[in-house]
């Protein structure tokens, strides 16, 4: 099965699902889903009338109803972000319209641990959101998608042996990549051969019941630590916070260059533009080009900190042998930074790249 072969199967299976689960089903199924995911299933599903009022405002500021109030027009909007920019707008109007029919489940878009108007504090509002989208929708039951009992049954918003299948057919597919990596290609390079780069997700600080121990630390940790944090962090389990130490202009610029190669940019040569680039990878493409940006604009700091690809080995390779390049790495992500080169630490928690005490109150929040 190709890649595209296994997009088509598995869409054409979750529709089928969708359309016969119930209310709850597809409740949980939007509240639980993987938002990095091919955002076509829930412009699909947000186009049917018999969606739940309730899960269609869910939908509504999952999407990021929040973060697009930055822009004034359709056309400010970044182009990675404008396939769930559309999906919130024609969800606003079909709400508003009362295109959406059902009414049993009732939701609180201020009041879920999910994201809400209030998750950027910082951020210019440039346009508001209709107090429609803002107002509780009073449904006859209650569907909380994040109970325990959910979690014994469904995984990622499905039930275990729907997803137990669509995991069998991800197993069949080879995904896009350079050939496995042994010693004798990668040398003394740290890496996970057979598995494509790490991705991020777009920030959710207010769904995370351990970002409060996170940007508490973060505000008084050391250029050292968060060096630390961009050397040897695990994405999946901080993707918010090593975002949130790129948008600093505290951060030292050795530390951003440390992320960008362990974020695997060489995985990235093949694709000329942002949307060449696999859907489930496009967000993370556009992470990396925003390094680049702000390491050519000087926008990031100094802090006596040093980085070298001769005496740091990255998570990923530099150089994926039998990738064609159609966008090359720039020159200055290649060259060495003077300073101090860290090491890695070990007072830290080999997983996170916190320090023990604060990666095990992480572990505690997050339950």
């Amino acid at each position: 099965m190709t890649p595209d072969e296994f997009d088509r199967a598995s869409r054409a299976l979750l529709q089928d699902y969708l359309l016969k689960a119930s209310p709850e089903q597809r409740h949980i199924y939007v509240a639980r889903r993987n938002y990095d995911d091919s955002p076509e299933l829930l412009a699909w599903l947000a186009d049917r009338s018999e969606l739940d009022r309730a899960t269609a405002l869910m939908m509504y500021w999952s999407l990021g109803a929040a973060w697009f109030t930055q822009y004034a027009a359709d056309g400010d909007v970044p182009e990675h972000e404008r396939e769930a920019h559309a999906i919130v707008r024609r969800i606003e109007q079909r709400y508003i319209d009362g295109f959406y029919a059902g009414r049993g489940l009732a939701f609180d878009p201020g009041n879920w641990p999910g994201p809400s108007m209030g998750d950027y504090p910082g951020l210019v509002m440039r346009r508001n959101v209709p107090d429609a989208m803002r107002v509780a929708v009073v449904g006859e039951q209650a569907c909380d998608p994040f109970a325990e009992a959910v979690d014994t049954v469904f995984d990622d918003g499905l039930p275990l042996a729907l997803a137990a299948q669509l995991h069998d057919m991800a197993a069949g597919v080879q995904p896009d990549r350079g050939p496995a990596l042994g010693d004798a290609v990668a040398g003394e390079i740290d890496i996970w051969a057979d598995v494509t780069p790490p991705t991020l997700l777009p920030m959710a600080t207010a769904a995370d019941p351990g970002w409060v121990v996170l940007e508490t630390f973060l505000g008084q940790a050391s250029p050292q630590e968060c060096h630390q944090l961009m050397l040897f962090a695990d994405t999946s389990a901080l993707s918010d916070a090593l975002q949130w130490l790129l948008e600093q202009p505290t951060l030292a610029a050795s530390s951003a260059l440390a992320f960008y190669w362990n974020l695997g940019a060489s995985w990235y040569v093949p694709f000329a533009t942002i949307e060449d680039v696999p859907e489930s990878h496009r967000y993370t493409a556009a992470v990396l080009r925003r390094i680049e940006q702000r390491l050519a604009d000087d926008g990031y700091a100094d802090h006596g900190l040093g980085f070298d690809l001769a005496r740091i080995r990255p998570r990923f390779p530099t150089r994926w042998p039998g990738r064609d390049e159609r966008r090359a790495i720039p020159g200055q992500m290649w060259r060495p930074r003077p300073g101090q080169i860290v090491d890695e630490s070990e007072d830290v928690d080999f997983i996170t790249g916190l320090p023990e005490d604060i990666a095990e109150a992480l572990a505690n929040a997050r339950g």
